[in-house]
């Protein structure tokens, strides 16, 4: 396996060993390396004439293309750190994060509207801001006096999703990012055969370093689409097409699969050797209804991650049967080579036995220093000086297997017992009318305490019989009562669209929660029955 330093020095390396190779396709649109580090030259000379200073941050509002990488390495070459962000913020969100990260210089879009364009950059000249495209950076030199980066240098900030309060900066360095890579490529058996099929966005960390910064370590093939939840066929046909060894996506996006394509059998999908499900919890009718409809044995299996460790901290053994505990939870199967999992137990700094639910703790040379510029965050997500807590609930079992139960700020807790939205919600994966359903947990002040309310977005509208409504209502009783022994404080049929959700779709249990107590579901006709 080669070892860098730097993923600049990862990059170079390949444009000079290998220079005509190519780097990844976009669109079927071929780049080699050299072209690809020609152009990350190019933006870099671009950042320095325009004053960048070694560590300035530099926001990267780009989506999956040529420019994103372009724009993302040529501001570390430069000696900066990329700041990508979601590219369909508004421009008042996208300010803000410039403002969370004190960035001086943003990346927009070459093809943007020019309304949008004139826009930023009207803000820009009262804040002293520089917007640029990477096709204003054409015309610069692709040689530069560069300034010489280091491993523990911070190569990028991947902001969180900030489902409740702002948004956090997770600070990575080169050598988090290569010693992750590493890590993944041990655990799931990843060779430079691989073929890669994503059309995750390159903007988040699983896109980003999964689906092409270990391809790039490696020098495997990497075909990129462009992410788009309006059509799922060209996914399906970009594997069929490349005979594609490995894909990833979040549980939803396997979802949607399934529920649009009505005729799997016209994909041949048998070239697959892992179809990674991560970032989300993970559903055991995903995985089971994928794999039959595709007529596939083994080939999904279920993650783990999160950014403050890089991205990837277990997997599924590739080839393996996914286990099931007996609540229908998935394994996310044991930590990569040089990863260690541990339970917080009840008591602070005491770890959990074997079965018992606490909160994950990850230790790995791969975790992140801690947040830009929040020191407050920083000490409260480390649990000692090797080991940082996730925020996320789960258990080891007797063999080391993991297994995700929630995220902590998400319990709910019933008459002194621990429920767990993720527990709910997968009890109604297969309600025909049901689009998907969040629980959270609601405490009015009075002596009942804290009580689960259900929230389901259902296909249907305001002319639906009720009754219809009831059924569904009552079926949804019926199964939670016979999996707690109680019933819900209130199951709600919501219109589509009710429950918020991050860019990358998680579910924002403590924003609906607030929508609900503050009547904005129904002062916006978003209940269609109660």
């Amino acid at each position: 396996m080669p070892q860098f330093e730097t993923l600049l020095e990862m990059l170079a390396h390949r444009a000079a060993a290998s220079a005509d190779t190519i780097a990844y396709t976009y669109l079927n649109q071929p780049r080699s390396y050299s072209q690809l580090w020609a152009g990350i030259n190019r933006v870099a000379a671009r950042l320095l004439a325009s004053g960048l200073a070694p560590g300035d941050r530099v926001v990267i509002a780009l989506p999956n293309s040529h420019e994103f990488f372009d724009a993302f390495y040529g501001a570390q070459r430069a000696g900066g750190i990329a700041v990508p962000i979601f590219p369909g913020f508004a421009p008042q969100r996208a300010l803000a994060m410039v403002d969370l990260c004190a960035a001086n210089i943003v990346f927009l879009p070459s093809t943007s509207p020019g309304a949008k364009l004139g826009q930023f950059r009207e803000t820009a000249a009262s804040r002293g801001l520089t917007i640029l495209t990477v096709a204003e950076c054409q015309s610069a030199a692709e040689t530069a006096s560069f300034p010489d980066v280091q491993p523990d240098d911070i190569a990028f900030i991947q902001y969180t999703s900030g489902s409740t309060g702002d948004p956090k900066g997770v600070q990575l360095s080169h050598r988090n990012l290569l010693d992750n890579a590493a890590q993944m490529i041990a655990g799931m058996e990843i060779t430079p055969d691989e073929i890669f099929v994503s059309w995750l966005p390159v903007y988040h960390d699983m896109g980003l370093i999964l689906k092409t910064i270990v391809p790039f370590y490696l020098g495997a093939q990497i075909h990129l689409l462009a992410t788009s939840l309006r059509t799922v066929e060209p996914w399906l046909e970009a594997i069929q097409a490349h005979r594609a060894t490995f894909t990833a996506a979040p549980d939803f996006a396997y979802r949607l699969l399934l529920r649009h394509i009505a005729h799997p059998a016209d994909y041949d999908l048998s070239s697959l050797r892992v179809a990674l499900n991560a970032a989300e919890p993970v559903r055991a009718q995903t995985i089971e209804e994928f794999e039959a409809a595709f007529g596939l044995k083994n080939v999904m299996v279920a993650g783990y991650g999160l950014a403050e460790a890089t991205v990837g901290v277990s997997m599924g053994k590739p080839g393996s049967q996914v286990r099931f505990d007996s609540r229908g939870l998935v394994s996310a199967g044991r930590p990569f080579p040089g990863v260690e999992l541990m339970i917080q137990g009840g008591e602070e700094g005491q770890l959990a036995a074997p079965g018992e639910v606490g909160e994950i703790l990850v230790r790995s040379v791969a975790n992140s220093r801690g947040y830009f510029n929040n020191p407050a965050g920083t000490e409260a997500l480390h649990w000692d000086e090797h080991t940082i807590r996730s925020g996320d609930l789960g258990y080891l079992d007797e063999e080391g297997y993991l297994f995700i139960a929630g995220r902590l700020k998400n319990i709910i807790i019933h008459a002194g017992r621990s429920v767990y939205p993720q527990e709910i919600e997968e009890l109604y994966t297969d309600i025909k009318l049901v689009r998907f359903a969040a629980a959270v947990g609601i405490d009015r002040g009075d002596v009942a305490g804290e009580q689960v309310y259900i929230f389901a977005e259902v296909r249907g509208d305001a002319q639906t019989p009720e009754l219809v409504w009831q059924q569904t209502v009552i079926k949804m009783v019926s199964r939670f009562f016979h999996r707690f022994g109680f019933r819900p404080a209130r199951v709600l049929l919501l219109t589509p669209g009710s429950i918020p959700t991050t860019h990358n779709s998680k579910l924002q249990h403590s924003r609906l929660r607030q929508l609900y107590l503050d009547r904005q579901l129904h002062d916006q006709g978003r209940i269609l029955y109660s």
